[in-house]
């Protein structure tokens, strides 16, 4: 289970609609309420670092993926993917990487 402000959620989803199609990898610090978009993998990599607690955003674009499947992180870490259905809507997934297989998280909104 994975809770986040509803606020937060709407936050995250306009910065995709914002991006359109462009990639989206960002950090998302507990209790925050809005994600914190990192320019580069270096970056990304030491704010991870620093806050190994934080959850990995990220967009379904090639780019957004193969960078947040580069990053060195700790066992259990979860991650928020936009995803977008076949009729365009998009939504939040959570997940959580146990010894590489993911695992899907309930994804509550306070």
């Amino acid at each position: 289970m994975l809770t986040i402000e509803r606020s937060c959620s709407y936050n995250i989803i306009t910065r995709a609609v914002h991006l359109g199609d462009e990639p989206l990898v960002a950090l998302l610090l507990p209790g925050a309420d809005d994600c914190e978009t990192c320019l580069d993998q270096d970056q990304l990599q030491t704010s991870l670092d620093a806050n190994p607690e934080a959850i990995i955003v990220y967009n379904q674009h090639a780019d957004a993926l193969t960078r947040a499947g580069n990053l060195k992180v700790v066992s259990g870490q979860k991650y928020i993917e936009i995803r977008q259905d076949t009729k365009g809507l998009l939504g939040l997934h959570a997940i959580r990487d146990r010894a590489h297989e993911p695992e899907t998280l309930e994804l509550i909104y306070q």
